[in-house]
């Protein structure tokens, strides 16, 4: 029972929906908190290895829980990663795989994970499986979709393409999945 646990919870206080309707009291807020309110509000799932031996055992955990044997992965260093921590991977890419792969940032004002071509190649979000497990570290929370942008500015001298957000990981109300709907988990790593 503590893996779901570990997938639900977050290490930040845990914020009551009405407490935070006032949009003044989110801005009040720790940039990581409301980072975590926000994902948490869209669906998505936080996890926080202590360190690298957890990490591996709870990413071996999800696997179990989603009920697949590998994780597809598109980066290379990740690739390189996982060999290592012995989490099975695979560079083959199926609409039904549970993709893992690092972002550009976390995006605090709406809780959601940035990605660019560095982490997705060419590929549309749509087009990429559904399942997707984010590896970040805390330094990648950002306030604003701009910030990150600037971040990425920064950062690279070759701008990479294919910046695309995702802030839909739960079912609309009537249990239906739109188009760009993801079951997303998160691996918060402090640095």
């Amino acid at each position: 029972m503590e893996f779901f646990k570990k997938i639900f919870s977050s290490k930040s206080k845990d914020y009551d929906k009405d407490e935070v309707e006032d949009i003044d009291q989110l801005t009040k807020m720790p940039v990581d908190e409301h980072f975590v309110f926000r994902f948490k509000e869209n669906g998505g799932k936080f996890f926080y290895p202590e360190d690298m031996d957890s990490f591996a055992s709870e990413l071996l955990k999800l696997l179990k829980y989603l009920k697949k044997d590998r994780f597809s992965v598109i980066e290379r260093s990740y690739l390189h990663f996982l060999e290592k921590l012995k989490v099975p991977c695979t560079t083959e890419l199926t609409k039904d795989a549970v993709l893992l792969g690092g972002c550009e940032s976390l995006i605090a004002e709406e809780g959601a994970v940035m990605t660019t071509s560095r982490q997705t190649k060419n590929f549309r979000n749509i087009d990429l499986p559904n399942t997707r497990v984010f590896i970040a570290l805390s330094n990648q929370i950002t306030l604003s979709k701009a910030d990150a942008l600037r971040e990425i500015n920064k950062k690279y001298e070759d701008y990479p393409s294919n910046i695309q957000t995702l802030s839909v990981f739960k079912k609309n109300k009537e249990g239906e999945v739109s188009e760009n709907w993801f079951d997303t988990y998160l691996f918060l790593i402090e640095n």
